[in-house]
């Protein structure tokens, strides 16, 4: 997905949104070195960086990857094919494939990423995945704003990570209205740009998503899935 002018969709409501989604994918990140699969625009790379890890952030679209360098100066892009990295073998604490999964999955050999995958990190490293959880309230939207994208279920994310020789730590569910209501990158904001207005919404979303987690509804309701294992 290729955005004329990213910034500007950042600075408004989207911005804290996509604040609150590194900060839950931070809290997961172990080790020192971290990859950072799909960076897109370089967000999730650029707070990790500044939460003292290295991490690298790669994409496969030259654009976004030299938007991204021109955003976050002191991060490190790269352009990246994911099915060949240029990385050494067992150099990755923390591996993060945050709203990448369904693009690798849907648009690339996903054998070969996953060689890729288990090749360069640690044996006991942290895989993240963080994707959009696909149900008929996300596939209702997508048709009425005309945006097509693939699809990676939470159900088969979970598979994955079983290919992957990963054992799961952590599973949840993330975003119950704050994405939709800020029209992400492409969508319509409904939120005025007030900063109290921002606050309140993100603090009730939490609140009502550890209810909505708790009561296992979050398959049904939540806009993203949090699933993080680690190698055995």
């Amino acid at each position: 997905m290729n955005i004329k002018n990213p910034d500007s969709r950042l600075q408004k409501f989207w911005g804290k949104v996509d604040l609150k989604h590194v900060t839950c994918i931070g809290s997961f990140v172990k080790g020192i070195n971290v990859l950072d699969m799909g960076c897109g625009y370089g967000t999730t790379t650029n707070y990790l960086t500044k939460q003292n890890f290295n991490c690298i952030g790669i994409d496969y679209d030259l654009q976004t990857v030299e938007k991204a360098k021109k955003r976050f100066t002191n991060c490190n892009f790269l352009e990246a094919n994911a099915e060949a990295l240029p990385f050494e073998n067992n150099y990755f604490d923390t591996i993060v494939l945050r709203d990448a999964l369904h693009h690798f999955v849907g648009e690339a050999d996903f054998d070969k990423v996953k060689k890729e995958i288990l090749r360069v990190s640690k044996p006991n490293a942290i895989i993240i995945f963080f994707d959009p959880n696909v149900h008929f309230l996300l596939k209702t939207m997508r048709k009425l704003s005309n945006h097509i994208d693939e699809e990676c279920k939470y159900e088969d994310a979970i598979t994955i990570m079983d290919k992957l020789n990963c054992k799961v730590n952590h599973k949840s569910f993330n975003t119950i209205y704050s994405l939709p209501l800020s029209g992400g990158y492409v969508g319509i904001n409904f939120v005025p740009n007030a900063s109290f207005v921002h606050g309140f919404v993100l603090k009730t979303e939490l609140f009502f998503e550890k209810i909505v987690n708790s009561l296992k509804l979050g398959r049904y309701l939540c806009w993203r899935y949090v699933i993080v294992g680690q190698r055995v």
